[in-house]
């Protein structure tokens, strides 16, 4: 649900300043359409591996009861970024599986993650 309201926000700014004479660069459009895919995909993985540990959307708890973060609470952790977040995910953890992720599939969790900040 929240993908749907995302990329709607994204495409009616994007028409939003068309309509307004503006132009976005050829590439400003392919990474606005990069990084909804991102989210949307980031999102699928979220439900599919995290959603065991972890309160993947914005209506779960902010910590479990095993006390782990919901995934909005990282998301509005003041030190993170987009940096900070995909090295974090992509080095082991005592307390977390390691389900392998692709860089890709860092890249688009974190994207999800990042996109439930307040």
């Amino acid at each position: 649900m929240f993908q749907v309201r995302y990329e709607t926000l994204v495409w009616s700014a994007v028409v939003m300043l068309a309509l307004c004479g503006a132009t976005l660069p050829a590439d400003a459009a392919a990474m606005a359409s990069k990084s909804i895919l991102d989210v949307t995909e980031g999102d699928r993985i979220a439900h599919t591996l995290c959603v065991n540990c972890h309160a993947v959307d914005t209506g779960g708890p902010a910590i479990r009861s095993d006390r782990l973060l919901s995934f909005s609470s990282i998301a509005n952790q003041k030190n993170l970024t987009s940096t900070t977040l995909p090295a974090w995910l992509n080095t082991s953890h005592e307390r977390m599986p390691d389900f392998n992720l692709t860089r890709d599939e860092i890249r688009q969790v974190s994207a999800y993650i990042l996109s439930l900040r307040k």
